[in-house]
């Protein structure tokens, strides 16, 4: 095997990964050409407004390897990952790892043009820019201004109009790889950000606390269903405050008997919502935010889960429903009794 001898190092919070990391990766690594990429993770970004990650340091890694799963020659390293709990990431500590993991290679660090221009408040900087040669990705030439430092190798890097912060908000086909997507998905990541705007506070408390009940009543009676069942939970009322026009022109044909008040209709919705602007395809999901409001006697066990959640959670008060605690204890004991105790109760407000 041929040594290494020159190592790229692309570093950050990744949060989550876009099409932006991968190509301007690929920029550098045109301009580079070496023979070992590292894309590392950072666990707590030092100069990030932010303390921490939205999304955990595993997923950021799993999001990192489907990401950049077809370029050659790479790897995703989870180094400062591994590092002590509230410990900010220090890029000369990688510096350091790598150097010793590598002793004969030499290293490139890409950087974009902001950090460049703060990189004087970076820990340690002067080691780091005695032991690297930095790439610094720049979006057009009347950008460069590298203050006559020989060391440092511009890179043009494509221009995407995003961040992380807006994907975190709501995800876009254009600028993310659709593993991430599915991934991001399956695992409910963001789920707060995608919401948080749709409801009011009233609201947003009242679907954390569907989502957590919801939870609880899968671990009892599904355990293999409790992370579908915080997805159905999070996204179950985001067409609840809609005005009807709104919900009209997205529902425009029912069924008036089963659903006789546009209210009834925010479940259907919902599951149209975050099909069309979250990109959520699992049926199962989408099946049980339909039927969270009316319900077949005949349904899905995640259904039943989210249907009880929601007329259990511990903001419900004896005007919404009577014993909650004790039909709680009974869901949890045996979901379709349980389910059936609740949907005898409750299906009188709609006739």
């Amino acid at each position: 095997m041929s040594k290494i001898k020159k190592i790229l190092i692309f570093g950050g919070s990744f949060d989550p990964v876009h099409k932006g990391h991968i190509d301007s990766c690929n920029s550098a690594i045109a301009k580079v050409d070496p023979d070992l990429t590292i894309i590392i993770p950072n666990k707590i970004p030092p100069l990030k407004s932010t303390l921490h990650a939205s999304a955990s340091a595993r997923d950021r890694l799993n999001m990192c390897k489907l990401a950049f799963s077809n370029m050659g020659n790479l790897k995703i390293s989870s180094f400062e990952l591994r590092q002590a709990s509230n410990a900010p990431s220090y890029t000369y500590k990688t510096i350091q790892y790598l150097l010793k993991k590598y002793p004969e290679a030499k290293l490139y660090l890409l950087v974009g043009y902001d950090r460049y221009c703060d990189f004087n408040k970076w820990k340690n900087y002067k080691y780091i820019l005695n032991h690297v040669t930095l790439v610094v990705g720049i979006r057009n030439t009347n950008t460069l201004d590298l203050k006559d430092d020989k060391k440092s190798i511009p890179v043009l890097f494509p221009s995407v109009n995003i961040s992380s912060a807006e994907l975190r908000l709501k995800p876009n086909k254009e600028y993310m790889t659709e593993p991430v997507i599915n991934y991001i998905n399956e695992n409910g990541l963001y789920a707060e950000n995608h919401i948080r705007n749709l409801m009011s506070e009233y609201r947003f408390n009242h679907t954390l606390r569907v989502a957590k009940t919801a939870m609880q009543i899968a671990r009892a009676v599904a355990p293999k269903k409790v992370k579908k069942a915080y997805i159905a939970g999070m996204y179950h009322d985001v067409a609840k405050e809609f005005n009807e026009t709104t919900i009209l022109s997205m529902v425009k044909n029912y069924d008036k008997k089963l659903y006789p008040t546009v209210h009834t209709l925010h479940g259907i919705c919902s599951a149209m919502y975050i099909k069309d602007n979250f990109y959520i395809n699992d049926e199962e999901i989408l099946d049980a935010i339909r039927n969270h409001v009316i319900p077949p006697m005949e349904c899905s066990t995640l259904s039943m889960i989210l249907y009880c959640a929601d007329k259990l959670e511990p903001g419900r008060t004896v005007n919404d429903v009577k014993n909650r605690r004790k039909k709680l204890s009974i869901v949890k004991k045996d979901l379709k009794k349980g389910f059936k105790l609740l949907y005898n109760e409750i299906k009188e407000r709609y006739k």
